[in-house]
């Protein structure tokens, strides 16, 4: 049986055999690592969308010019009375994946408000949930295809501006995390610090502007700008510390 990453690496090769775009199904951030590496063996792009900007599962598309086109990711509006019910992303999982469809073939579930989330799909999906997915829960669920552009809430967390020695894994964890640099160190070394999803046992890994750290036990962050040197010499940075760990 063909696995997942072999279908990866497949597409990527025809892409650069063909010059054509072509995209695979929803992938999780560790798949959407390796299809960007997929992509860097076959001299060839690979750009990501999940339906809004800060999606966690995306369909990955492989173009020779970088130029992705229309992904096939389609977004539903997941309705219910939310005086009488009281439902979660876990419950509307759930009842996705009793539809029996294969889970790449759904992004992400995004709580949108009281009684609304949107859910993502792959285009061609929606006639089969919008007529299938009656109930979650128990909440009576009401399906349609979103209309205009998806606007996400923002993520629970707050912004902080950091000062550090370096753009080194060791030193972005310390100052996040408010730990000493070799405190930073051990749980590095420990396994316990993943960079964009994957573990790192890198102290000296690089750090760009976009990467995504997490510290088992203590949450995680977004470094979301690099904004250069102060006055004493040091990096300064502002990151995303999010409000739970995951």
């Amino acid at each position: 049986m063909i696995t997942r990453e072999e279908r990866i690496q497949d597409l990527a090769r025809r892409c650069a055999r063909t010059g054509k775009t072509l995209y695979t199904r929803f992938l999780d951030p560790v798949q959407a690592e390796f299809a960007r590496r997929c992509a860097r063996e076959a001299g060839i792009n690979c750009t990501l969308f999940g339906g809004y900007p800060q999606a966690e599962r995306a369909v990955a598309a492989f173009s020779e010019d970088g130029e992705a086109g229309d992904f096939p990711v389609s977004c539903l509006d997941v309705e219910w009375n939310a005086r009488y019910a009281q439902i979660g992303h876990r419950d509307l999982l759930g009842a996705v994946m009793g539809l029996g469809v294969d889970r790449d073939t759904t992004g992400d579930i995004v709580l949108a408000g009281e009684g609304l989330a949107y859910l993502f799909c792959l285009a061609g999906m929606e006639e089969a949930v919008t007529t299938e997915l009656d109930s979650a829960g128990r909440a009576k669920l009401r399906i349609s295809r979103h209309e205009g552009e998806v606007v996400c809430p923002e993520p629970e967390g707050q912004r902080r501006r950091i000062t550090l020695a370096s753009q080194r894994l060791d030193a972005f964890v310390s100052a996040g995390y408010d730990l000493s640099r070799s405190e930073a160190q051990k749980r590095i070394n420990a396994g316990l610090v993943k960079l964009n999803h994957l573990p790192n046992q890198r102290t000296d890994a690089h750090v760009e502007a976009g990467d995504l750290i997490s510290v088992r036990g203590s949450g995680r962050m977004k470094v979301e700008e690099i904004l250069g040197q102060t006055r004493r010499g040091r990096l300064a940075a502002q990151i995303f510390q999010y409000g739970g760990s995951k």
